[in-house]
């Protein structure tokens, strides 16, 4: 076949123009977790920031239950064309891979880490029309009364479902879990008294404290919250190993374009590193996850590691 210098010239000009088209219509970023919660804002504020740098919509498609699951098979099942995108969490893209037995999708082959967002710490709180004062009366009374002293969570596999755990296993006490679909029905039920306890993170769950609507117990980090500096953390309690935090990052299907990851990830960092985006952690008491590229990739795999660990330490599995 010929091929004039003309044509070639076009050939050469028209594949970085098909690289440019994207994105010619509306992103969907898929949220795991019913509205309401911090994992909503902070899906809905990157998918504002990343629709307004790349000059398209990014629309936000809540897709709760089953601990993230649900949409995890859903994005882990379309196209890697860079229309759907996912907001992972810790559960999702790292601690099920060892812990659940079938999630109906796999955490480390089904998906192409983006780029990170936020974390945060959460603190066990009760309601304060429960007897608790301390962690020492959850103890007391849940060695008194086995599997009779119920804790919420935002879905089997999620961080607060896994601090649960690790609670019970530390402290040798028996709970009952009651999973949710999202933070914020959790908190509900904990405020109408239907629940007993609950992980909460720092957003909503400080302004409640502060009101009064919850009661601080423990706080699940290696060290105290600068915003609650009277709450003791579990090891401080008498009840170590209860450390985990959960975050949040963006992730599209396996096999997407290089071209793509590379735009997402650099308008990505960009808002991250953004004086709006950091705002909104100091008003959510929440961390920036910073991490984008190879750096990110080792962050998920060195999390997923640690995740196999403990099940395997433990012989705790979800299902």
């Amino acid at each position: 076949m010929h091929i004039t210098r003309r044509g070639l010239g076009l050939s050469l000009l028209a594949t970085p123009a098909l690289a440019q088209a994207w994105p010619e219509r509306p992103i969907t970023l898929v949220i795991p977790f019913a509205p309401g919660a911090f994992t909503d804002n902070v899906g809905r504020f990157a998918a504002a920031a990343l629709g307004q740098r790349l000059g398209q919509n990014v629309v936000p498609e809540n897709r709760p239950g089953a601990g993230g699951a649900i949409a995890a098979r859903h994005v882990a099942r379309t196209a890697p064309d860079g229309y759907t995108l996912l907001l992972g969490t810790q559960g999702i893209n790292a601690s099920n891979a060892s812990l659940m037995r079938n999630p109906g999708y796999d955490p480390t082959r089904d998906f192409t880490p983006i780029h990170g967002l936020a974390k945060l710490t959460a603190t066990l709180v009760t309601n304060p029309a429960r007897p608790y004062r301390s962690l020492a009366d959850v103890v007391e009374d849940a060695r008194r009364r086995p599997g009779q002293v119920s804790f919420g969570s935002a879905g089997i596999g999620t961080v607060q479902h896994l601090l649960g755990e690790m609670f019970q296993l530390s402290a040798g006490i028996r709970l009952s879990h009651v999973p949710y679909r999202g933070g914020a029905p959790a908190v509900a039920d904990l405020i109408a008294g239907n629940i007993d306890l609950l992980f909460d993170y720092p957003s909503p769950g400080l302004e409640m404290i502060r009101a009064g609507r919850t009661r601080a117990l423990a706080v699940a980090s290696a060290r105290r919250m600068a915003a609650l500096p009277e709450i003791p953390t579990f090891a401080e309690a008498g009840v170590p190993r209860v450390t985990a935090e959960t975050w949040f990052a963006v992730f599209a299907p396996r096999g997407l374009p290089e071209d793509i990851r590379r735009r997402l990830d650099t308008e990505l960092a960009a808002i991250v590193a953004g004086p709006e985006f950091r705002e909104f952690l100091a008003r959510t008491h929440a961390d920036p996850v910073p991490l984008g590229g190879l750096e990110f990739e080792r962050f998920v795999a060195a999390e997923t590691e640690a995740w196999r660990s403990f099940a395997e330490a433990t012989g705790f599995r979800i299902d």
